[in-house]
């Protein structure tokens, strides 16, 4: 039988208002200004979940990893049963801070931190996973700011709008048009693309080591994709930085990336999370050999960086 509760006493939050003479501070007790308070015995033990939630990350992920490793070529021959298609760039461009716009084609900086949605960054563990590049366009304006900045529609400050609030930014913004055609672009906007690699990836199992130690952990269970939409939408996660940046591995949009790259695809298509257009990653190292081409529109005279084709690819990395 259970024992009865005791009552609890309501229990109110106590305000301190301060009340002083126009113009001048309260004066307050130091011990009034604790925002948050931790023991060492608290600190110990956040450290040794970390620990135990970095060895559970590494244990599935590299299952799943050895799987894909053991599968590659299967799944590259699955990537390139889905014909890539020809993208006209005509009103495209590119939203990038204003002291960058003298190298307006560089993707240096996507090599940079954990890198892009589709790109490994120098942050990502290097031994295992090297850098690549990619350089990311949209197809309008409105794309690029907010895509720049992370605004969605409703983001609003001050009464200003997120896409005011991109163009008053302090450091100041550019738009560089860019007008071109690229080929062989993967086009993930299509679920029915991504059917062939799903039914590869379909096979992959994770064993009883990782649900034990999700049990040990009360973590919540790992669950693989079951359909090619829900590969899809695994691709366009708004958190795709997560993994990246906590356990230093990629997410599951780079680790597509990477495969496109080595199918020998220049680039994906895919939606913008926050307005629902196109955008574009393309594979700059791709171009070597390829008819594919973007110039920047109408750059200024003192700008480098303004074509990206076969014959200046290495150039563009190298700025």
């Amino acid at each position: 039988m259970a024992k009865p509760r005791r009552k609890r006493k309501n229990r109110r939050l106590l305000l301190n208002v301060y009340r002083d003479s126009l113009g001048s501070w309260p004066e307050i007790s130091p011990a009034e200004e604790l925002l948050e308070y931790f023991s060492d015995h608290d600190l110990i033990g956040w450290r040794s979940r970390g620990k135990e939630l970095q060895a559970y990350h590494y244990l599935w992920f590299y299952e799943l990893e050895s799987q894909r490793a053991a599968n590659q070529q299967e799944l590259i021959a699955a990537l390139r049963s889905t014909p890539g298609k020809v993208v006209n760039l005509d009103g495209w461009g590119r939203a990038m801070a204003y002291k960058y716009s003298d190298l307006p084609l560089s993707y240096a900086g996507s090599l940079k931190w954990v890198g892009g949605r589709f790109n490994y960054g120098a942050d990502i563990d290097e031994s295992r996973f090297a850098p690549f590049p990619a350089l990311y366009l949209a197809q309008d304006t409105e794309t690029g700011f907010r895509e720049m900045n992370g605004l969605v529609r409703e983001d609003q400050r001050s009464g200003l709008t997120a896409e005011e609030l991109s163009l008053c930014s302090r450091s100041g913004i550019a738009w560089v048009g860019v007008e071109g055609s690229v080929g062989n672009i993967f086009d993930v906007t299509h679920v029915s693309n991504l059917k062939a690699v799903f039914d590869v990836l379909s096979k992959f199992k994770l064993t009883r080591n990782v649900r034990d130690a999700e049990a040990k952990l009360n973590a919540k269970p790992l669950r693989l994709v079951k359909t090619a939409k829900e590969l899809q939408r695994s691709l366009m996660a708004e958190n795709w930085r997560e993994f990246p940046a906590l356990f230093s591995t990629p997410a599951n949009s780079q680790l597509f990336g990477h495969l496109l790259s080595l199918a020998g695809f220049e680039g994906v298509l895919y939606s913008s999370t926050i307005t629902r257009r196109l955008n574009l990653a393309l594979f700059p190292r791709q171009f070597k050999n390829s008819p594919s081409v973007v110039r920047v529109v109408n750059p200024p005279g003192s700008a480098r960086c303004v074509e990206l084709s076969a014959s200046s690819y290495t150039d563009t990395e190298e700025d």
